[in-house]
């Protein structure tokens, strides 16, 4: 008897209801925008003042874009044309001056305008409990307490968020306040969307959260101890719904005519004749990775420093932790996209979709300005992609093989729910 109860009580426990994974992405205009808008009114270096407009406000370029209500024309304001400006949805309306909107309330105000951002974005809500730090030498020390039965911390804070990206040692987010943040568990980044900012409690707030340690985090009523356990269940769950979704891409093919793929695949590039009632059709994706083991004696400047290993050219590179090395576009490559594409028409549900797009966004582009010598060795491996289809003399689809077409996930890969 004891055993069945132990075995109900389990059963229970992992039947309990949580949110599923949303395996979708969505850009960065829907999350942290390079122009924030807000109704406002701008006050010139003059003492004029504009009619209320809609403000479309580049805080990096320090840059306001002022349309006219009647005849339509749009001006640049920059932060020398302007004393002050006041904002509808920023403290009622307070009138700010040109150095601290650009200074020191910059984040700030930012972080106002994108907080309405925040219950829109379709990203995965999650809740993460910390404790703060106290000082340099000490770790975040959380106080321990009974509290009705059940354990708890007495210094804990909370913050509702969500998902923006996901690695083995960190996590970016956008919390409720319209802050975006890139943390570990120890430590956070804040100031991805704009200026940091040092004044008031609110601000006081945020520097202590920089400093917070992550005791857990929340996702769909499961607690994970960091954000390495929280990694752990994404990558288990995007790795099981890849290799599902790829059973069901060929399984969604089979018993379509093989014309239909023509129209949508493009010509194909092989076609082998089986036997006299069996043809294979191949499209195949020619690319090409260059490893390049080299010595260079000279001085360098890197713009951006590539996230994994990387061929350099003169004029750059582009790498990708999955190996791909091109200087063409990230996902239309030589007609590689066209196979997904037409495949959001047969199964727009289907995780392909986004599995496909996480991949394109593991590339990180690098300009390299540099005056050296360099010798090395150049080996080209060839990393062509291979898709083909198996039909009968009334050409329908009976098959559907695949080399290499879609990259095998590997632990570490990063997991992003948006289009950078």
């Amino acid at each position: 008897m004891k055993q069945l109860t132990i075995f109900l009580i389990i059963l229970f426990y992992s039947n309990v209801s949580s949110q599923d994974i949303k395996w979708n992405t969505v850009t960065k205009n829907e999350y942290n925008p390079i122009q924030l808008i807000s109704r406002g009114v701008v006050t010139l270096d003059n003492g004029d003042k504009t009619p209320e407009a809609d403000l479309y406000i580049d805080f990096a370029g320090e840059t306001i874009f002022y349309r006219n209500t009647i005849n339509n024309a749009i001006y640049s304001i920059y932060k020398e044309d302007f004393k002050s400006i006041s904002l509808n949805e920023y403290e009622d309306g307070k009138d700010v001056n040109d150095g601290a909107f650009y200074g020191d309330v910059g984040e700030e105000i930012a972080a106002s305008l994108r907080k309405k951002l925040y219950e829109k974005a379709d990203l995965n809500f999650i809740t993460i409990t910390s404790v703060k730090k106290e000082g340099f030498f000490t770790r975040n020390q959380p106080k321990f307490q009974v509290n009705d039965g059940e354990l708890d911390v007495s210094n804990k804070s909370k913050v509702s968020a969500k998902l923006i990206g996901i690695n083995l040692r960190r996590i970016e987010y956008l919390d409720e306040d319209g802050d975006l943040w890139d943390r570990g568990n120890y430590a956070g980044f804040l100031g991805l969307g704009g200026v940091e900012t040092t004044s008031d409690d609110k601000e006081k707030r945020k520097e202590a959260r920089k400093s917070a340690r992550i005791l857990n985090i929340n996702f769909g009523n499961k607690f994970f101890l960091n954000t390495r356990a929280l990694y752990d269940y994404f990558y288990n769950e995007y790795e099981k719904n890849f290799y599902q979704s790829l059973e069901d891409f060929k399984n969604d093919y089979i018993g379509m005519n093989v014309k239909d793929l023509l129209k949508d695949w493009g010509p194909n590039s092989q076609l082998f004749e089986l036997d006299s009632n069996t043809f294979e059709y191949v499209w195949v994706f020619e690319r090409t990775v260059t490893e390049k083991e080299s010595s260079t004696t000279g001085t360098m400047s890197s713009i951006k420093k590539a996230l994994t290993k990387s061929t350099t050219e003169s004029t750059g590179s582009i790498s990708t932790s999955y190996g791909i090395n091109t200087n063409a576009s990230k996902y239309n490559l030589g007609g590689y996209g066209s196979i997904m594409n037409s495949y959001t028409k047969v199964n727009k549900n289907s995780f392909l979709n986004y599995y496909s797009t996480n991949v394109t966004s593991q590339y990180s582009q690098t300009q390299t300005s540099f005056s050296s010598q360099t010798r090395g060795t150049d080996i080209s491996v060839d990393d062509s992609k291979k898709i083909g289809v198996i039909v009968n003399k009334d050409l329908i689809v009976t098959d559907v093989l695949e080399k290499n077409y879609f990259p095998t996930p590997y632990y570490g890969v990063e997991i992003r729910f948006v289009e950078d």
